[in-house]
């Protein structure tokens, strides 16, 4: 997979250092500052562009189109917030990923604004690559019992079977219980009776080995 990163700081270094270690990783990173990408150097196969991040012409140079995931990690929110926009507008990019630097500013990172996630911290950000990679729409985000169980998040397409049907009709496989579904940024506790709506984020506890069963309940067809 292509993954694009703009930034080339501590946070970007180290992220495009993760991912390139990773079979079948292929890493390009934008940076204004040419002396920032000269740290790149030591990794052949981390490719460096210098440019700006936000420029469409260079974005299109390097080929955002083939990206499956584009890192905005620059020290400037303005930045991350304008390339998010951009990838996801102009090109539209499936996962768009930035990072916050003032934490007064992430009311500002909203997927109205192109960003699909808003976090902080380059491993945690390779963590999320890494699952959308294997899992698609399923996304791990605590492993519990030595990670022998998972708390994994499943957002429900609009092509999924399950939308309509009650919690009680889904027919979930055993050993995967549901915790709470996010609608609207708000938290609903699933009951019985409680419908399934194309949006729904899911929240589940699952047997690590069985987390993909649940992409299976609320994916497409």
């Amino acid at each position: 997979m292509f993954i694009l990163i703009a930034g080339g700081g501590k946070v970007g270094f180290n992220l495009a250092y993760t991912l390139s270690q990773e079979d079948k990783q292929e890493v390009t990173v934008i940076d204004k500052n040419k002396a920032t990408l000269e740290k790149f150097k030591e990794f052949p196969d981390v490719k460096t562009v210098h440019g700006d991040g936000t420029d469409p012409r260079i974005l299109d140079y390097v080929g955002i189109t083939r990206a499956g995931v584009v890192v905005a990690v620059t020290g400037s929110d303005v930045d991350n917030l304008a390339l998010s926009m951009i990838a996801k507008r102009q090109f539209g990019i499936k996962r768009v990923i930035a990072r916050v630097n003032n934490i007064k500013n992430q009311w500002l990172y909203t997927r109205e604004r192109g960003v699909d996630y808003a976090i902080a911290g380059g491993l945690f950000i390779a963590k999320v690559i890494r699952e959308e990679v294997s899992l698609g729409d399923l996304v791990t985000l605590l492993k519990l019992g030595g990670g022998e169980v998972s708390l994994v998040e499943e957002e429900v397409c609009p092509a999924s079977r399950a939308i309509g049907k009650s919690v009680a009709n889904l027919n979930v496989p055993e050993g995967i219980v549901l915790t709470a579904i996010i609608r609207d940024g708000k938290i609903v506790l699933p009951r019985g009776e409680t419908c399934i709506s194309a949006g729904d984020k899911v929240l589940a506890l699952a047997e690590s080995q069985n987390t993909h069963l649940l992409e299976e309940v609320f994916g497409g067809f």
